[in-house]
């Protein structure tokens, strides 16, 4: 038997997904920072409902799943947005 010697699994993983617990807290403080500072934040989004339905967290909820469903590659994004340059400026 051979052993191989892998990287650690911290080692493998993206910047993005080595640092998400830091992104989660900053994100839950910038919201509880928002609704203390701007005094209507809350009753504004708790207007903006459908039948029962919160668009905003059912907004977040489609834009933080999205990536997941669609599997979609953080690490091959700068391939794809180097390819896609003309979709980004008005060129064509």
């Amino acid at each position: 038997m051979t052993a191989t010697t892998e990287a650690p699994v911290v080692a493998r993983l993206s910047t993005l997904d080595r640092f998400l617990p830091a992104w989660i807290l900053a994100a839950m403080a910038l919201g509880l920072g928002a609704g203390r500072l701007i005094p209507g934040l809350g009753g504004a989004l708790d207007a903006i409902a459908v039948r029962g339905i919160s668009l905003p967290i059912a907004l977040g909820l489609l834009i933080m799943m999205y990536p997941v469903l669609a599997k979609v590659r953080y690490d091959r994004l700068d391939t794809v947005t180097a390819t896609a340059a003309c979709c980004c400026r008005r060129c064509c």
